[in-house]
Formats: structure tokens, C-alpha cells, sequence
């Protein structure tokens, strides 16, 4: 699917960043593409480029991209595929409506709060039956934040547990917060409520956890 995704999204202005992005990540979303739940209405949380946007609007989704700001989105793409943007940030509001789907790629490690709420107005967005799917990128391969942040420190690195995580008060910072072992993410999804259907990475480089919400 990422082949039919890549002249859509040649034909729009991107981001500086995107061509390296896109061109990097183009195996990393062909093997998300192929683990997601099916789904008819589906948001996509973090929606960044909007690539995986894309993808399950080609194959037949009705979606909603999110974001907490518009930089690395050209809205009018989404627009003229016929994908509503709406400008989100899950750590300090609920998600209005209900989804089959919502995918949370490359998201959860940028949240500078902790994350059990955020992940609770995501089960509660779901249909009792839907499915969650996050990937993170794998503490165990990668190592801590700084890894991810040129050499600084995120703000929770030092943290063991994203218990431990506590509500951030100052200024949000766009960087690797925390990095989750397979512990910590499936902890956190049980306790937000949802109910493990399939565990495992992708290409030796990000966790994915797909969570099913079961009950009201």
C-alpha cells in the first residue's frame, strides 16, 4: 500500500523533513499497514506526515487524522483525499466520537505527561470491540531518550517505570520523554483498560501492542 501512498503525497508541499522521512520509514509502514485490525471509522493519533492517513483511507477507511499542531501536515492533502484533520492533544482533552480503530505510531514517546490518561480517553474514544495499536520505539534496541534527541535527555529518561511518570506543568517539549520496554507498554495498556490481543515489534525497531476494548 505505501507504493499507491507515495504519489498521492509527491504531488503536495511537505515538510522539509518528509522526503528523508517518508523515504527511511517506507518498510516501517508497509509492515504497520499489514498488522492493523480492519476497521470503517478509524483516527489516527500523531498523524505527523499523514502517511498512515493515507494507507487506511486507501483501503477503504473512513478517517479522521490527529494532531496536537498542524507543522508537519499539509492539511489541504488530507482535504482533497477526503481525510478530516482535527487538531487534538490527547494529554489535556477527550476525543470527541466513537472509532473501530485508532493507531498511536511513534506518539506515546513524545507525551511529556504521564500517559495513563491519555491512553484512557483513547479506549474510551473506541466502540466496545475496537482496537488500539500502538508502536513505540524499542528501549531495548535503542536505549534511553538520548538516543533519540541528539544527545539530550528527555524529560523522564532517568524513569524506570512510566508509573513513575508524573504531570508535566511547564512548557511541552518535542522530544523522546520516555522509552518504554515491552514491560511498561503492556502495562500500561492493561491498566488503561484494554485487553491484549497481539504483542511484537516491527523490523527490530519499534514495539507494537494491539489493544481491544471489551467492555463499557
Amino acid at each position: 500500500m505505501i507504493e499507491k501512498t507515495i504519489p498521492i503525497a509527491k504531488k503536495y508541499k511537505q515538510h522539509k523533513a518528509f522526503k528523508n522521512y517518508f523515504e527511511g520509514f517506507k518498510d516501517y509502514y508497509e509492515a504497520v499497514y499489514k498488522l492493523l485490525p480492519k476497521s470503517k471509522k478509524t483516527l489516527d493519533v500523531g498523524c505527523a506526515y499523514g502517511t498512515l492517513a493515507l494507507m487506511m483511507k486507501l483501503r477503504g477507511d473512513d478517517v479522521v487524522a490527529s494532531d496536537m499542531n498542524e507543522l508537519y501536515i499539509n492539511t489541504k492533502m488530507l482535504k482533497d483525499q477526503g481525510i478530516e484533520f482535527q487538531k487534538i492533544n490527547i494529554e489535556k482533552s477527550d476525543i470527541k466520537g466513537k472509532y473501530d480503530l485508532i493507531t498511536l505510531t511513534e506518539t506515546i514517546e513524545h507525551l511529556n505527561s504521564n500517559p495513563l490518561k491519555p491512553l484512557r480517553r483513547i479506549f474510551n474514544a473506541l466502540e466496545v470491540g475496537g482496537h488500539l495499536f500502538v508502536s513505540t520505539v524499542m528501549k531495548e534496541v535503542h536505549g534511553d531518550t538520548t538516543s533519540m534527541n541528539g544527545g539530550e535527555k528527555g524529560l523522564w529518561n532517568d524513569l524506570l517505570s512510566w508509573r513513575k511518570i508524573p504531570e508535566y506543568k511547564g512548557k511541552w517539549k518535542d522530544q523522546h520523554t520516555f522509552h518504554y520496554d515491552q514491560y511498561n507498554l503492556v502495562t500500561l495498556l492493561v491498566e488503561a483498560g484494554f485487553e491484549i490481543e497481539e504483542i511484537g515489534n516491527i523490523n527490530n525497531f519499534s514495539h507494537f501492542v494491539i489493544g481491544k476494548r471489551c467492555s463499557q
